[in-house]
């Protein structure tokens, strides 16, 4: 029962830690270089250096947020469960504009399905967290004999 629970943290730690850093690295590059982020990788127009600032703000803290999560994902289980929850929002934003506004299919390919992999995995990370922190729950203590 132990090799599992390991293995679960283990799972959990590396999405975690990924989640993390994508968050983190597009927060920064969106308060820091938001012409940039909107040319290379977020170009939506028009352009709005204010709005792109504003979700920096909420990403940046996100992804350091993660980032110590992945240390102790047990421990942080709410936090990776909300933004499991805003990942998948924002697959539904990017879903919505490939199908219902017409992106081409290449930025389905090459934005949409990556946010969606990384969105399934911290859905599917939290629900082993879940699983553990119930069997973990379910043990007789130590004490009991």
């Amino acid at each position: 029962m132990r090799t599992q629970t390991s293995s679960r943290l283990t799972f959990a730690q590396i999405v975690v830690a990924i989640a993390g850093a994508v968050n983190l690295i597009a927060g920064a590059m969106l308060l820091l270089a938001p012409a940039w982020f909107f040319e290379a990788i977020g170009n939506f127009p028009p352009f709005n250096r204010h709005y792109m600032g504003d979700v920096g703000a909420f990403l940046l803290p996100l992804g350091a947020g993660l980032m110590i999560a992945a240390a102790d994902p047990h421990r942080h289980r709410g936090l990776i469960g909300v933004a499991a929850a805003g990942s998948l929002l924002h697959v539904g934003n990017h879903l919505y504009d490939d199908f219902v506004i017409g992106q081409s299919s290449a930025h389905f390919v090459s934005e949409t399905l990556p946010l969606l992999v990384l969105a399934i995995l911290l859905i599917v990370a939290y629900g082993r967290l879940k699983v553990a922190a119930t069997e973990t729950r379910s043990l007789p203590s130590q004490t009991e004999t």
